[in-house]
């Protein structure tokens, strides 16, 4: 079998200044300093990727973040949580800020069994990347029921990148994939997709394979 990304297949924390009233005056001082984990982003890979370069290898450990999303389909949010994987977040951020998704669409739904949206291979071949790949060691993983946006890799340590899924009906599978956070605004344009099926002969089976009805990104940024 050819490889192929399967499912079964931030910045640096910054110290700013706030303001405190002190006699009727705001007093600069420090925001409590954000948690900060290591990440090695530097694992080159081979085979079709639209390359980037690779984000700063501090991911803040805690904090949501919120990324307005347009597609084709309509409008989604996306609320990810720094906490649950930490590397893969700030990868992600990292992508939205490079405008690495924008243009791209969505190539694998599943619709039987396993029910998710694959999206993010900027290649549209199923085995895209972004040049490199890294681990998420500390990421949450399992527990993907509906609304859950995940990375996807193939199930070996080190081989995220920049493919991920969104679950549109609670699922059970390996807890391999890394837990980014939630579709919080949305579902109904996941549902659609969802609801349009399998173009037959594009993917593993006739409930595995391109959308009927495409999602295509137009826009990403944090809110």
């Amino acid at each position: 079998m050819a490889r192929r990304v399967l499912l079964l297949l931030v910045p640096l924390a910054l110290t700013a200044g706030c303001t405190t009233a002190v006699a009727g005056r705001p007093v600069a001082g420090p925001l409590p300093e954000v948690p900060t984990v290591a990440c090695d982003y530097d694992h080159p890979v081979d085979g079709p990727a639209k390359d980037v370069d690779p984000p700063v290898e501090r991911a803040d450990a805690e904090g949501t973040v919120v990324v307005e999303v347009e597609t084709s389909q309509g409008a989604l949010e996306f609320s990810l949580d720094a906490a649950s994987a930490p590397c893969s977040v700030h990868n992600f951020r990292h992508l939205v800020a490079e405008k690495f998704f924008e243009g791209t669409s969505c190539h694998r739904l599943t619709v039987d069994g396993l029910w998710v949206l694959q999206c993010g291979d900027a290649t549209d071949t199923g085995q895209g990347t972004t040049g490199y790949e890294f681990d998420d060691p500390d990421a949450k993983t399992g527990g993907y029921d509906r609304g859950v946006i995940a990375m996807a890799n193939r199930q070996e340590a080190g081989t995220n990148s920049s493919q991920f899924f969104i679950v549109h009906k609670d699922s059970s599978f390996d807890p391999d994939f890394p837990v980014l956070g939630r579709v919080s605004k949305g579902m109904d344009v996941i549902d659609k997709v969802a609801a349009g099926g399998v173009v037959p002969g594009t993917g593993f089976s006739e409930t595995d394979g391109r959308p009927v009805v495409p999602l295509k990104f137009v826009s990403l940024k944090e809110k």
